[in-house]
Order: structure tokens, then C-alpha cells, then sequence
């Protein structure tokens, strides 16, 4: 009987126990949902009020919470830049509420659960990105650092925007950086919204980066040479028209210098106002893209064919000191990424079985030179494509140095200082210091177009367009997925608005950017 009792008392106890903390749990599981539910309607409330032209409303802000806590947090800023520029530098607040390790947060017209790497989005902010356009009237809380219990007043004070209307952007790179303690949330948002490759996260600096766009192609075939490099794009031409020169039309953002009149045998145009992307982030995209996929053949060129239309990477310099590159267009398109510099000596890209509209492309990281070979097929150039960065230096050098075939990679300003050595020739030639381009001295002939930086062509060289290329634009060949999705229009505005506590005299501001 004694035993029996004994059983029975120990099953009441455990009963009650656990009743109690069953009923405990319900009871938090009641208060998280109502301070979940409250932050939902603030945020509704102050995105309402932020985007009508001249509103106000009011939301009852009573947590019921005993022993939470409600303050603002001077954290948080969203930077926007488009090509470098800086378009908007605002620093974002956040209204928390925390009790114990239960975190709720109002920020940027968001709604976040949690911290750091444990933040959980419960509503989206105010980050618009469809179709290639991009709206950013993101909200941003200053003001007292603590909200009391009741009714909170909400009134719009007006709308500024650092871009005033809506930014053509196309071609651009546009980067938003969003510093905020629950990064982790708006990071999972915001591959949401666009992709995977667009988004990266630094942790240690609680900072989310979002960049968009693909780089614009907007430059062309055209011209034999087209030199880049702003004022100090220039062109010289040191040969004897009678025996090398350019013969073609010639287009530089600085001078065009020639030793006589026939240097240049077609149209001149220096000082123009290029204004050609650069292409670094389409290649530097292709080469991390190339690096991540373990399916990408990896061979060695110059003992490998390239062939059946397919796309290889190389992770290191080519140099050769006479075997060639083959490539075999009978299976379409051939790619080669290299994330180094080429340099042929007495070596030949020798392209087999092209097709019309096939084309061999190279897009590299480096340098691009030649000395004593022939790279491309006879008075077809547009076979043979070699794509480069802003820093890529060309050489060609040589008695005997052929290439048939089109290099694109402009530049802001040029890669060489005056004087300083280009390591793309293969040969040490003082002439070729301090040009981005360079056909040195010897019987090099070059036959295509050139679109790079400050040019210098030597005597006894010669450089003629092809004018079949004219109507060709070049191809960064970007695929859906592997970049981050493009940009047409930005939008960033900014609107005031003010919250007022509705029960003491406390008030908190709240900016909408």
C-alpha cells in the first residue's frame, strides 16, 4: 500500500511539473506571436505612411511583454555605388525588442528574427529588384532609444532622393552593401530575389554585398585601331607608309601622332570621347565561374586540341617556345578562359574547319604576346577573338610575327605609365615602353582590329582593318546563371517620416531612404 501511494504521488508530481512547463511554453509561444504580430503592423504602418504622397496613421505598439524590452539601435548603413560612383551613403537604424535570446527587429522596412548568422526574415524590406530595375526607398529609423507601450502616432514629413529620378544604369555595375546585425536574413532575401552569384556576405563585418549588372558591350570592329585610355589614349605610328603603317580608319581618345602623311592610309579621329566599358568583371566572373565547375576541361593547350564546341579553362600562363595552339571549329564555337597571360614564341594558333559566324575566343586575365609566329587564319579575322582587362599589354615582335583576328579590351586610363616596360613583348624593345599596344620594330603585320589602350606601331610594321568586321560587335558570351542578372534602371529615394508615441512625451524619428 505504502509502495502504491508512493507511485501514485511521484505521478501527480510529474503531472504538475510537466502541466507547468507545458502551460509556461504556451504562454511564450502566445507573447512571441503577439510581439511577432505587432512589428508586422509597425512595419506595414511606417511603409504605408513612407510611400503615400503626404499620409499619417497610427498603430497600437503594445507588446504585453513583462519583462522585454524595446529600444533603437543606431546600427546599420546601405551604401550604393554604379561603376565606382557613389550614389547614396545612408546610415539605418532598427527598433529591437529582446528578452533573453528572443530577438525581434524593424529595420529597413524589414522585419528580422534572431542575430548575426541566426537572423530569420518575418517580412520583407524595401529592396525592389524585377525585370532590371531596382527601387531602394528602404526605411531608416532614428530618434529617443526607447518605445513605450500604446499607441504610436505615424506622420510623413516629405521625400528626398539622391538620385532624383530614375537612373539609366545599363552596362554599369551597381553595388549595394547593407551593413546590419541580422545580415544573415537580409542575405537569404536577397538571393531571393536575384541569384546566387550576385550575392556575397562578410561575416566578420556583418556586411551583405549585392552586385548587379553585366557589362555592356558597346564598342565594335570598325577601326583598325581604336585606343582608349582617356586623354592619354593616344596612337603612334613610327612607320614609312610606303613600308608598314596602318591602313584603315584610326580612332584614339588622346593624339594621333604619325611620322608622315601616308603612316595612315584612312580616316583619323583623335580626342573622341570613347567611353567603352571595361570588361574585368565579365572576365573575372568567367575565370571564378571556371574555377567552381570541376566538369570544365582543364587541358594543356599547346599538346591538346580544342575542339568540338566546347568551353576550357587554363589556370596558369601559356608560353611556348614553338608548339602551337590548335583549334578545331567543325564543332562550333571553341572558348578558351585562361586566368594568366599568353606568350607565343615561334608558336601558331592555328584554327582548322571554321564555319561562318564560328569564331575561336580568349578571355584572359593577363597578357597577350606574340613573336615569330602566326596566330588566326589568312584575311579571315573574324575567327580569331582575344579578350582582355583594362591591364592587358599587347606585343607583337618579330621578323616574321603574323595575326589575323580582333582584341578588345578597353580601358579608362592606360595600363603603362610613361617609360614603363611592357611585358608583353616577348623581345626587349624600348620603343614599346610605356604603350599599352605595341607592334615593334621588324616586319610584324597584323590584319583585323584592335581596341585596347595608347597604341605605338613601329617601322616596318603594319596593322590593316578588315572590313568585314565592320557590323561585328564582340561577345562576352555571359550565361544565365554564372553572372549576377542585369540592371536597366536604379531608383533610390528618400522619405521622412515621423513617429509619435501617443502616450508620453517620448518620440522616435523615422527616415525612409
Amino acid at each position: 500500500m505504502v509502495l502504491l501511494i508512493g507511485l501514485v504521488t511521484i505521478g501527480v508530481v510529474s503531472i504538475l511539473v510537466v502541466g507547468g512547463l507545458t502551460l509556461e511554453e504556451q504562454q511564450q509561444e502566445s507573447e512571441t506571436k503577439r510581439i511577432e504580430y505587432t512589428f508586422l503592423e509597425l512595419d506595414r504602418t511606417i511603409d504605408s505612411v513612407a510611400l503615400s504622397d503626404d499620409g499619417s496613421d497610427q498603430v497600437d505598439f503594445a507588446l504585453g511583454s513583462r519583462d522585454g524590452t524595446v529600444h533603437r539601435e543606431n546600427t546599420g548603413r546601405i551604401t550604393v555605388t554604379a561603376n565606382g560612383s557613389e550614389l547614396a551613403n545612408q546610415s539605418f537604424g532598427s527598433i529591437e525588442y529582446r528578452k533573453g535570446e528572443t530577438v525581434y527587429a524593424y529595420q529597413a522596412g524589414g522585419v528580422w528574427r534572431g542575430t548575426g548568422n541566426e537572423t530569420v526574415m518575418v517580412a520583407a524590406p524595401q529592396f525592389h529588384y524585377r525585370d532590371g530595375t531596382l527601387n531602394l526607398p528602404i526605411p531608416v529609423v532614428s530618434g529617443e532609444e526607447r518605445l513605450s507601450n500604446g499607441v504610436v502616432k505615424v506622420r510623413k514629413n516629405g521625400t528626398r532622393s539622391p538620385v532624383n529620378r530614375v537612373g539609366y544604369v545599363e552596362g554599369q555595375l551597381v553595388t549595394v552593401e547593407i551593413q546590419s546585425e541580422y545580415y544573415a536574413g537580409w542575405a537569404e532575401y536577397l538571393r531571393e530575389r536575384t541569384n546566387d552569384v550576385a550575392v556575397s556576405v562578410d561575416e566578420a563585418n556583418e556586411t551583405v554585398i549585392v552586385k548587379l549588372g553585366r557589362p555592356l558591350i558597346d564598342g565594335n570592329f570598325a577601326q583598325g585601331v581604336y585606343a582608349t585610355g582617356g586623354a592619354e589614349g593616344d596612337v603612334k605610328v613610327d612607320a614609312n607608309g610606303n613600308a608598314g603603317g596602318i591602313t584603315g580608319p584610326v580612332k584614339a581618345e588622346g593624339d594621333i601622332d604619325k611620322k608622315k602623311n601616308n603612316s595612315i592610309n584612312g580616316s583619323e579621329e583623335p580626342n573622341v570621347n570613347a567611353d567603352l566599358t571595361e570588361i574585368d568583371p565579365a572576365i573575372e566572373r568567367k575565370v571564378e565561374a571556371a574555377k567552381d565547375d570541376p566538369s570544365m576541361p582543364r587541358p594543356n593547350p599547346l599538346t591538346e586540341e580544342l575542339d568540338q564546341g566546347k568551353t576550357y579553362y587554363v589556370d596558369s600562363d601559356i608560353v611556348s617556345t614553338g608548339d602551337d595552339i590548335e583549334v578545331d571549329l567543325s564543332g562550333g564555337n571553341v572558348t578558351l578562359i585562361v586566368n594568366g597571360s599568353i606568350a607565343l614564341e615561334d608558336g601558331d594558333i592555328e584554327i582548322d574547319n571554321p564555319s561562318p559566324g564560328t569564331a575561336f575566343r580568349v578571355y584572359t586575365t593577363g597578357h597577350f604576346g606574340m613573336k615569330n609566329g602566326q596566330g588566326g587564319i589568312t584575311g579571315k579575322a573574324q575567327h580569331l577573338q582575344v579578350y582582355g582587362t583594362s591591364d592587358m599589354q599587347v606585343g607583337f615582335t618579330g621578323g616574321s610575327t603574323a595575326f589575323y583576328g580582333t582584341i578588345y579590351a578597353p580601358r579608362d586610363e592606360p595600363a603603362l605609365d610613361p617609360g614603363e616596360t611592357n611585358v608583353a613583348t616577348i623581345d626587349t624593345k624600348t620603343k614599346c615602353d610605356g604603350w599599352d599596344v605595341c607592334i615593334a620594330t621588324g616586319n610584324s603585320n597584323i590584319e583585323g582590329a584592335i581596341v585596347a589602350g595608347p597604341t605605338y606601331v613601329g617601322s616596318s610594321t603594319g596593322l590593316t582593318h578588315d572590313p568585314s568586321l565592320v557590323g561585328t560587335e564582340p561577345t562576352l558570351q555571359l550565361e544565365d546563371g554564372l553572372f549576377p542578372p542585369p540592371i536597366t534602371f536604379l531608383h533610390v529615394s528618400v522619405h521622412d517620416v515621423r513617429l509619435d508615441d501617443g502616450d508620453e512625451d517620448e518620440r522616435i524619428v523615422v527616415e525612409a531612404a
